[in-house]
């Protein structure tokens, strides 16, 4: 998918239909950012101009976070990012369910696609919603209690490893878990 020319065929505008929660006004404008942010014109990001992208939009995101959206959205590993991948992308995480946010998060942190996440994964996640909750201006103490209270809530069997089913089921009775993962 991610290297195509820049313009946008009836088929992407199909796909994306078909693939996003997005309106044709809303893909349009999509679009119109797309175009200002791919720099070099060939249809798609590199990493480095769909971290400008996002930074535009999120400029407290942390890079590294931006980094490990990339490898997840870029869906063919072809390192490049096009449109129809940007659209789907974004559909989910701005108007995907809950559940569809979440597996899209555990998949990024899951790095060695294990279904479970462990510590060194869970900590990568809580370091991303301390980021987060602090630049919402919340406190870093509460940040803290409240994160520890959630993960001993969603690890249900006490085994220090989350498994995928554990995350989705406790994560979506916690819609502040998807705040500060930022979505």
């Amino acid at each position: 998918m991610g290297q195509q020319n820049s313009k946008l065929t009836k088929s992407d505008i199909e796909f994306i239909g078909k693939n996003s929660n997005f309106s044709k006004e809303e893909v349009a404008n999509i679009y119109g950012e797309f175009k200002k942010f791919d720099k070099d014109g060939n249809g798609s990001f590199d990493r480095k101009e769909f971290v400008l992208f996002f930074k535009s939009k999120l400029p407290n995101y942390p890079e590294d976070n931006l980094n490990k959206l990339f490898d997840a959205f870029d869906s063919d590993k072809s390192n490049t990012i096009d449109f129809k991948e940007l659209t789907v992308a974004l559909s989910i995480i701005g108007k995907g369910s809950a559940e569809d946010k979440l597996k899209v998060l555990f998949d990024i942190y899951d790095k060695d696609k294990s279904g479970i996440l462990e510590k060194k994964e869970v900590d990568e996640m809580i370091a991303l919603m301390k980021n987060v909750g602090v630049s919402l201006g919340k406190s870093p103490g509460d940040i803290e209690l409240f994160i520890v209270k959630l993960f001993e809530k969603i690890d249900k069997d006490k085994n220090n490893l989350i498994s995928r089913e554990e995350f989705l089921t406790e994560g979506a009775r916690s819609p502040s878990l998807l705040t500060l993962l930022g979505i």
